[in-house]
């Protein structure tokens, strides 16, 4: 008994995170409809345009970046973004797709 709790506890946390696939593909769909027209223009690099808007696969490059740093970024409510009012699943499948882009090292 004690062993099948055990099991339970450390499963729960796991099933609480979600599939990284399906929490990817959520995330596409949000940037495509909310993200697309300042963060994935064709070409475009760290910086683009006179706001310095980065392109989502420099902002999944930069060094040392993590799902969790860019998750921190969207939900401190950066004052040079639109507030678009995500619920903290979508910011997570948007940092999830958003990791997606980075090459391999």
């Amino acid at each position: 008994m004690l062993r099948r709790l055990a099991l339970t506890a450390v499963a729960l946390p796991v099933l609480a995170v979600g599939c990284p696939a399906q929490d990817s593909d959520k995330g596409r769909a949000l940037a495509a409809k909310l993200c697309a027209v300042c963060h994935m223009q064709s070409g475009q690099l760290e910086k683009h345009g006179k706001a310095g808007v980065p392109a989502f696969t420099a902002v999944a490059n930069r060094p040392h970046q993590t799902h969790e740093a860019i998750v921190g970024w969207l939900r401190s409510n950066p004052s040079r973004m639109p507030e678009h009012r995500l619920t903290w699943d979508e910011v997570d499948a948007l940092a999830a797709f958003i990791m997606t882009l980075r090459k391999p090292d």
